[in-house]
């Protein structure tokens, strides 16, 4: 096991346990969208969809984990954001919620966006 610094993720071992980490966030995003209905907001959508993503993307950030690449977190994003457009208003919130959750969606995703861009 390598080893080049004193912090929590500067060694091998450490970084492999990260990865394990965001692969399962990863697989389960992933499973998410692709069973049917889950991904709705009433459903995984907000609950684990969203704080998966921010998640994903601060361990990025800040431990050096490896993000999904640009192309998967592109179409997390389209097909998030098509989901919330087309559900948002059934579920009755305020003008500004609305507006200011899907700021926060979009915010979220251009953040991993970046973060994937970078290290890819």
């Amino acid at each position: 096991m390598g080893t080049w610094s004193v912090g929590n993720f500067d060694n091998d071992g450490a970084l492999d346990y990260l990865g394990d980490i965001i692969n399962q966030i990863t697989k389960n995003i992933e499973d998410i969208f692709k069973s049917g209905d889950a991904a709705d907001l009433e459903q995984c959508g907000e609950s684990e969809l969203m704080p998966g993503v921010e998640i994903i993307s601060i361990l990025s950030e800040k431990c050096n984990a490896v993000p999904p690449k640009e192309d998967t977190v592109n179409r997390w994003k389209r097909d998030y954001l098509k989901i919330y457009d087309s559900q948002i208003d059934s579920l009755g919130p305020d003008k500004k919620f609305k507006i200011g959750r899907r700021k926060v969606i979009e915010d979220t995703f251009n953040k991993l966006l970046e973060l994937s861009k970078d290290f890819w």
